[in-house]
């Protein structure tokens, strides 16, 4: 588990850049947010993209995953980090998709077979796409361990364990009980 103080400093440092908003978000999934996360800066600074990748690394150390996959291309670049993190030897895999299906490449398909699997991606929406690459894996003979992301906006329970790292930070809600639905602030709907 990543300890919440090391992970204050992190979120600072993430507010101070100007990468987390404050204000009342809808999601695509439904759930709502009272801050939002922009992933694509985040990502595309390295320096807080290797924290990122180091904290979820460090939550999941103890699954001893074989391999680290990613289903999205938002995902790849954190996925890097988190199995340099894990093992700098620790390969990481990607998809790609046909006829709406996930598909693995031969190579992937090897790496996966018989490998425990850690599921790593930027942002959970729906958690759809999620369920789906999971399901993927177990077809390419692969035991997801785990998914791991900086946050779940889907509201959804998972076959396998799940964490986003920034979900306390975002103060994220189910509608019925989201505060800024309460107080009447004004509902920002996100494509996403």
């Amino acid at each position: 588990m990543v300890q919440t103080e090391p992970l204050r400093g992190l979120i600072r440092e993430v507010h101070e850049a100007g990468l987390l908003t404050d204000g009342h978000f809808a999601f695509r999934s439904g759930m709502h947010a009272m801050r939002v996360l922009d992933r694509d800066r985040l990502l595309s600074d390295t320096r807080l993209a290797s924290r990122m990748g180091y904290s979820l690394a460090k939550h999941f150390f103890l699954s001893r995953s074989d391999v680290v996959a990613a289903p999205s291309v938002w995902g790849a670049g954190l996925a890097q980090w988190v199995g340099f993190f894990l093992d700098p030897n620790r390969p990481v895999v990607y998809s790609a998709t046909a006829n709406g299906q996930f598909v693995f490449s031969d190579n992937a398909s090897d790496l996966i077979d018989g490998r425990r699997v850690l599921v790593i991606d930027n942002l959970v929406l729906t958690g759809r796409t999620t369920q789906d690459f999971v399901g993927a894996i177990e077809s390419a003979g692969g035991t997801p361990i785990g998914l791991g992301a900086l946050a779940d906006l889907s509201g959804r329970e998972f076959s396998v364990p799940s964490f986003g790292l920034l979900n306390p930070w975002l103060d994220i809600h189910d509608p019925s009980s989201c505060p800024g639905c309460a107080s009447n602030t004004p509902l920002t709907e996100l494509e996403y």
